[in-house]
Protein backbone atom coordinates (compact mmCIF):
# COMPACT_ATOMS: atom_id res chain seq x y z
CA UNK A 1 0.00 0.00 0.00
CA UNK A 2 0.85 2.96 -1.38
CA UNK A 3 1.60 6.14 1.52
CA UNK A 4 -0.42 8.61 -0.82
CA UNK A 5 -3.58 6.16 -0.07
CA UNK A 6 -3.39 6.48 3.21
CA UNK A 7 -3.46 10.13 2.75
CA UNK A 8 -6.49 10.30 0.69
CA UNK A 9 -9.21 10.77 3.66
CA UNK A 10 -7.43 13.40 4.71
CA UNK A 11 -6.88 15.12 1.23
CA UNK A 12 -10.67 14.54 0.32
CA UNK A 13 -11.80 16.22 3.80
CA UNK A 14 -9.61 19.43 3.19
CA UNK A 15 -10.78 19.45 -0.15
CA UNK A 16 -14.56 19.38 0.69
CA UNK A 17 -16.69 22.63 0.78
CA UNK A 18 -17.79 23.66 4.01
CA UNK A 19 -21.44 25.07 4.88
CA UNK A 20 -22.03 27.24 7.76
CA UNK A 21 -23.17 25.37 10.55
CA UNK A 22 -22.19 22.34 8.75
CA UNK A 23 -19.19 20.89 7.05
CA UNK A 24 -21.03 18.52 4.95
CA UNK A 25 -23.95 18.98 2.27
CA UNK A 26 -25.82 16.58 0.49
CA UNK A 27 -24.22 16.63 -3.54
CA UNK A 28 -27.03 18.82 -5.47
CA UNK A 29 -27.07 15.28 -7.82
CA UNK A 30 -28.82 13.33 -4.51
CA UNK A 31 -31.86 13.14 -2.14
CA UNK A 32 -30.22 13.05 1.75
CA UNK A 33 -32.89 12.21 4.37
CA UNK A 34 -32.35 12.35 8.35
CA UNK A 35 -32.73 9.13 8.70
CA UNK A 36 -28.96 8.79 7.16
CA UNK A 37 -30.13 7.86 3.16
CA UNK A 38 -28.55 9.09 0.50
CA UNK A 39 -29.82 8.42 -2.41
CA UNK A 40 -28.10 8.79 -5.71
CA UNK A 41 -29.78 6.47 -8.28
CA UNK A 42 -30.67 7.61 -11.80
CA UNK A 43 -28.26 10.67 -11.57
CA UNK A 44 -26.40 9.50 -15.22
CA UNK A 45 -23.18 10.07 -12.11
CA UNK A 46 -19.75 8.22 -13.77
CA UNK A 47 -18.23 8.45 -10.59
CA UNK A 48 -19.15 8.09 -6.75
CA UNK A 49 -20.08 11.78 -5.07
CA UNK A 50 -16.94 12.82 -3.50
CA UNK A 51 -18.62 15.02 -0.30
CA UNK A 52 -21.51 12.72 1.68
CA UNK A 53 -21.88 13.07 4.77
CA UNK A 54 -19.93 10.36 7.01
CA UNK A 55 -22.82 9.74 8.75
CA UNK A 56 -24.42 8.29 6.34
CA UNK A 57 -25.84 4.38 6.71
CA UNK A 58 -27.58 4.03 3.31
CA UNK A 59 -26.53 4.94 -0.53
CA UNK A 60 -28.28 4.24 -3.21
CA UNK A 61 -26.04 4.82 -6.57
CA UNK A 62 -27.97 2.10 -8.86
CA UNK A 63 -29.11 3.01 -12.82
CA UNK A 64 -25.81 5.19 -12.99
CA UNK A 65 -22.61 4.88 -15.48
CA UNK A 66 -20.21 4.05 -13.17
CA UNK A 67 -17.87 1.30 -15.03
CA UNK A 68 -14.88 1.43 -12.55
CA UNK A 69 -15.01 1.97 -9.03
CA UNK A 70 -11.56 3.26 -7.87
CA UNK A 71 -9.66 2.58 -4.62
CA UNK A 72 -11.30 4.35 -1.61
CA UNK A 73 -14.23 5.10 -3.25
CA UNK A 74 -16.22 4.95 0.09
CA UNK A 75 -13.26 5.14 2.68
CA UNK A 76 -15.38 8.49 4.06
CA UNK A 77 -18.42 6.46 4.73
CA UNK A 78 -17.53 4.21 7.58
CA UNK A 79 -21.06 3.87 8.92
CA UNK A 80 -22.28 3.03 5.90
CA UNK A 81 -24.41 -0.29 6.33
CA UNK A 82 -25.96 -0.60 2.94
CA UNK A 83 -24.43 -0.06 -0.59
CA UNK A 84 -26.78 -0.10 -3.82
CA UNK A 85 -24.54 -0.52 -7.15
CA UNK A 86 -27.17 -2.22 -9.49
CA UNK A 87 -27.21 -1.42 -12.69
CA UNK A 88 -24.02 0.70 -13.27
CA UNK A 89 -22.73 -1.40 -16.35
CA UNK A 90 -19.58 -2.07 -13.83
CA UNK A 91 -16.48 -3.56 -15.11
CA UNK A 92 -14.21 -3.83 -12.53
CA UNK A 93 -13.82 -3.24 -9.17
CA UNK A 94 -10.15 -1.92 -7.63
CA UNK A 95 -9.02 -4.76 -5.34
CA UNK A 96 -9.01 -1.48 -2.91
CA UNK A 97 -12.18 -0.06 -3.71
CA UNK A 98 -14.43 -1.47 -0.64
CA UNK A 99 -11.32 -0.22 2.17
CA UNK A 100 -13.35 1.50 5.67
CA UNK A 101 -16.51 -0.26 4.91
CA UNK A 102 -16.25 -2.69 8.21
CA UNK A 103 -19.95 -2.61 8.85
CA UNK A 104 -21.63 -2.70 5.73
CA UNK A 105 -24.02 -5.57 5.67
CA UNK A 106 -25.63 -5.34 2.41
CA UNK A 107 -24.26 -4.73 -1.06
CA UNK A 108 -25.79 -5.29 -4.45
CA UNK A 109 -23.69 -5.38 -7.13
CA UNK A 110 -26.13 -6.95 -9.20
CA UNK A 111 -27.11 -6.40 -13.43
CA UNK A 112 -23.72 -4.91 -14.00
CA UNK A 113 -20.57 -6.26 -17.07
CA UNK A 114 -18.35 -8.24 -14.18
CA UNK A 115 -15.91 -11.03 -15.84
CA UNK A 116 -14.08 -11.41 -12.37
CA UNK A 117 -13.08 -10.09 -9.00
CA UNK A 118 -9.94 -9.26 -7.76
CA UNK A 119 -8.76 -11.61 -5.07
CA UNK A 120 -9.23 -9.91 -1.85
CA UNK A 121 -11.91 -7.47 -3.15
CA UNK A 122 -14.80 -8.47 -0.11
CA UNK A 123 -12.13 -8.82 2.87
CA UNK A 124 -12.59 -5.46 4.77
CA UNK A 125 -16.56 -6.47 4.24
CA UNK A 126 -16.02 -8.37 7.46
CA UNK A 127 -19.74 -7.95 8.71
CA UNK A 128 -21.80 -8.35 5.11
CA UNK A 129 -24.66 -10.25 5.51
CA UNK A 130 -26.07 -10.11 1.94
CA UNK A 131 -24.09 -9.87 -1.35
CA UNK A 132 -25.36 -9.87 -4.78
CA UNK A 133 -23.52 -10.51 -7.70
CA UNK A 134 -26.71 -12.00 -10.05
CA UNK A 135 -27.10 -10.73 -13.50
CA UNK A 136 -23.21 -10.03 -14.52
CA UNK A 137 -20.97 -12.04 -16.52
CA UNK A 138 -18.82 -14.68 -14.56
CA UNK A 139 -17.76 -17.23 -16.07
CA UNK A 140 -16.59 -18.84 -12.56
CA UNK A 141 -15.99 -18.26 -9.20
CA UNK A 142 -13.15 -18.79 -7.33
CA UNK A 143 -12.60 -18.51 -3.34
CA UNK A 144 -10.28 -16.35 -3.49
CA UNK A 145 -12.37 -13.64 -5.00
CA UNK A 146 -15.23 -13.90 -2.14
CA UNK A 147 -12.48 -14.28 1.09
CA UNK A 148 -13.29 -15.33 4.20
CA UNK A 149 -16.86 -13.92 4.48
CA UNK A 150 -17.72 -15.46 8.23
CA UNK A 151 -21.04 -13.59 8.42
CA UNK A 152 -22.74 -13.91 4.57
CA UNK A 153 -25.80 -15.31 4.78
CA UNK A 154 -27.46 -14.60 1.49
CA UNK A 155 -25.11 -15.04 -1.68
CA UNK A 156 -27.21 -14.50 -4.88
CA UNK A 157 -25.17 -16.00 -8.17
CA UNK A 158 -28.04 -16.42 -10.35
CA UNK A 159 -28.11 -15.33 -13.92
CA UNK A 160 -24.39 -15.57 -14.79
CA UNK A 161 -22.43 -17.56 -17.43
CA UNK A 162 -21.10 -19.65 -14.52
CA UNK A 163 -20.24 -23.02 -15.82
CA UNK A 164 -18.00 -24.11 -12.69
CA UNK A 165 -17.08 -22.76 -9.05
CA UNK A 166 -13.96 -23.28 -7.27
CA UNK A 167 -13.06 -25.80 -4.82
CA UNK A 168 -13.68 -24.31 -1.59
CA UNK A 169 -15.78 -21.29 -2.34
CA UNK A 170 -18.35 -22.21 -0.03
CA UNK A 171 -16.87 -23.76 2.80
CA UNK A 172 -15.66 -20.67 3.58
CA UNK A 173 -18.75 -19.43 3.99
CA UNK A 174 -19.91 -20.90 7.17
CA UNK A 175 -22.91 -18.66 8.05
CA UNK A 176 -24.68 -19.17 3.97
CA UNK A 177 -28.08 -19.73 5.07
CA UNK A 178 -29.75 -18.81 1.21
CA UNK A 179 -27.70 -19.48 -2.37
CA UNK A 180 -29.16 -18.77 -6.09
CA UNK A 181 -27.91 -20.40 -8.55
CA UNK A 182 -30.38 -20.27 -11.52
CA UNK A 183 -29.34 -19.26 -14.86
CA UNK A 184 -26.30 -20.60 -15.00
CA UNK A 185 -24.54 -23.00 -18.01
CA UNK A 186 -23.42 -25.57 -15.12
CA UNK A 187 -20.76 -28.03 -17.08
CA UNK A 188 -21.11 -31.23 -14.66
CA UNK A 189 -17.35 -32.53 -14.85
CA UNK A 190 -14.47 -32.69 -12.15
CA UNK A 191 -14.14 -29.13 -11.36
CA UNK A 192 -17.97 -29.01 -10.19
CA UNK A 193 -18.08 -32.24 -8.10
CA UNK A 194 -17.77 -30.06 -4.73
CA UNK A 195 -20.49 -28.52 -5.49
CA UNK A 196 -22.63 -31.19 -6.44
CA UNK A 197 -21.42 -32.83 -2.79
CA UNK A 198 -22.70 -29.64 -1.30
CA UNK A 199 -25.67 -29.26 -2.52
CA UNK A 200 -26.85 -32.95 -2.13
CA UNK A 201 -26.70 -31.96 1.70
CA UNK A 202 -27.75 -28.34 1.92
CA UNK A 203 -30.87 -28.27 -0.61
CA UNK A 204 -32.52 -26.73 1.81
CA UNK A 205 -30.08 -23.71 1.22
CA UNK A 206 -30.70 -23.32 -2.22
CA UNK A 207 -34.41 -22.56 -3.45
CA UNK A 208 -35.41 -24.61 -6.43
CA UNK A 209 -32.13 -26.93 -5.92
CA UNK A 210 -34.27 -29.69 -7.48
CA UNK A 211 -34.06 -27.44 -10.83
CA UNK A 212 -30.49 -26.82 -11.21
CA UNK A 213 -29.33 -28.84 -14.61
CA UNK A 214 -26.34 -29.78 -16.45
CA UNK A 215 -25.87 -28.39 -19.47
CA UNK A 216 -23.10 -30.79 -20.58
CA UNK A 217 -21.56 -33.33 -20.56
CA UNK A 218 -23.79 -35.37 -22.66
CA UNK A 219 -24.32 -38.51 -19.94
CA UNK A 220 -25.29 -36.01 -17.51
CA UNK A 221 -26.99 -33.43 -19.44
CA UNK A 222 -29.95 -32.29 -18.19
CA UNK A 223 -29.39 -34.54 -14.87
CA UNK A 224 -30.04 -32.31 -11.58
CA UNK A 225 -27.11 -31.44 -9.91
CA UNK A 226 -28.26 -32.32 -6.56
CA UNK A 227 -28.64 -36.18 -7.85
CA UNK A 228 -25.47 -36.51 -9.19
CA UNK A 229 -23.40 -39.18 -7.04
CA UNK A 230 -19.49 -39.23 -6.10
CA UNK A 231 -19.80 -42.13 -8.65
CA UNK A 232 -20.14 -40.11 -11.30
CA UNK A 233 -16.65 -38.52 -10.84
CA UNK A 234 -14.76 -41.75 -10.85
CA UNK A 235 -12.91 -41.06 -13.67
CA UNK A 236 -11.27 -37.23 -11.80
CA UNK A 237 -7.78 -37.66 -11.36
CA UNK A 238 -6.54 -37.13 -7.81
CA UNK A 239 -4.24 -34.15 -7.28
CA UNK A 240 -0.74 -34.33 -8.50
CA UNK A 241 1.83 -35.14 -6.22
CA UNK A 242 5.63 -33.05 -6.46
CA UNK A 243 7.18 -36.27 -7.89
CA UNK A 244 4.42 -36.05 -10.92
CA UNK A 245 5.05 -32.26 -11.66
CA UNK A 246 8.89 -33.15 -11.73
CA UNK A 247 8.10 -36.46 -14.14
CA UNK A 248 5.82 -34.13 -16.42
CA UNK A 249 8.08 -31.65 -16.49
CA UNK A 250 10.94 -33.82 -17.40
CA UNK A 251 8.79 -35.94 -20.14
CA UNK A 252 8.99 -33.42 -23.23
CA UNK A 253 12.29 -32.51 -22.84
CA UNK A 254 13.63 -36.46 -23.01
CA UNK A 255 10.77 -37.23 -25.36
CA UNK A 256 12.53 -34.46 -27.71
CA UNK A 257 16.17 -35.93 -27.12
CA UNK A 258 15.33 -39.63 -27.58
CA UNK A 259 13.29 -39.00 -31.05
CA UNK A 260 16.17 -36.92 -31.67
CA UNK A 261 18.82 -39.70 -31.41
CA UNK A 262 16.51 -41.85 -33.03
CA UNK A 263 16.53 -39.97 -35.97
CA UNK A 264 20.06 -39.39 -36.18
CA UNK A 265 20.84 -43.66 -35.85
CA UNK A 266 18.15 -44.27 -38.22
CA UNK A 267 19.57 -41.73 -40.42
CA UNK A 268 23.40 -42.83 -40.04
CA UNK A 269 22.10 -46.46 -41.05
CA UNK A 270 20.09 -45.90 -44.22
CA UNK A 271 23.42 -43.53 -45.52
CA UNK A 272 25.40 -46.59 -44.65
CA UNK A 273 22.90 -49.24 -46.42
CA UNK A 274 23.14 -46.96 -49.63
CA UNK A 275 26.85 -46.52 -50.16
CA UNK A 276 27.25 -50.33 -49.32
CA UNK A 277 25.05 -50.99 -52.14
CA UNK A 278 26.51 -48.52 -54.42
CA UNK A 279 29.98 -50.32 -53.80
CA UNK A 280 28.12 -53.65 -54.88
CA UNK A 281 26.87 -52.49 -57.87
CA UNK A 282 29.87 -50.41 -59.14
CA UNK A 283 31.62 -54.33 -58.65
CA UNK A 284 29.23 -56.07 -60.87
CA UNK A 285 29.08 -53.90 -63.25
CA UNK A 286 33.07 -53.56 -64.11
CA UNK A 287 33.79 -54.64 -67.95
CA UNK A 288 37.17 -56.42 -68.59
CA UNK A 289 38.99 -54.52 -70.36
CA UNK A 290 40.94 -56.45 -74.39
CA UNK A 291 44.11 -57.22 -74.00
CA UNK A 292 46.11 -54.27 -76.75
CA UNK A 293 47.66 -55.44 -79.76
CA UNK A 294 50.81 -53.43 -81.35
CA UNK A 295 50.03 -52.36 -84.64
CA UNK A 296 52.76 -54.20 -86.33
CA UNK A 297 51.51 -57.53 -85.63
CA UNK A 298 47.75 -56.71 -86.43
CA UNK A 299 49.65 -55.38 -90.14
CA UNK A 300 51.64 -58.67 -90.57
CA UNK A 301 48.73 -60.74 -89.82
CA UNK A 302 46.72 -58.68 -91.94
CA UNK A 303 50.02 -58.50 -95.04
CA UNK A 304 50.02 -63.15 -94.59
CA UNK A 305 46.56 -63.90 -95.78
CA UNK A 306 46.11 -60.91 -98.60
CA UNK A 307 49.74 -60.23 -100.42
CA UNK A 308 51.10 -64.08 -100.48
CA UNK A 309 50.59 -65.40 -103.42
CA UNK A 310 48.41 -68.78 -103.86
CA UNK A 311 50.32 -71.70 -104.22
CA UNK A 312 49.68 -73.43 -107.85
CA UNK A 313 50.80 -77.09 -108.97
CA UNK A 314 51.91 -77.28 -112.38
CA UNK A 315 52.60 -80.15 -114.01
Amino acid sequence: MTFSFFLLPLVLILSAPSTPGSPWSCPSECVCRQDGQVNCSGRELHSVPRILDPGAQVLLLGHNHMDFLPPGAFILLPGLLSLDLQCNGLQRIHVHAFWGLGVLKSLDLSANALQALEPGTFWPLRALHTLSLAGNRLMCLEPAWLGPLLLLQNLSLQDNLLSSMGSGVLDRLPSLRVLNLHGNPWVCDCSISSLCRWLRSHKHQVPGAESLLCVSPDRLTLRPMAAITEASFHYCTQPLTPWDMVVITMLGPLSFLASLAGCFIFGSLVTAFQAQRKNRSVHCHRVKRPIPQTLGLADASENSTTNFPTPSCSL
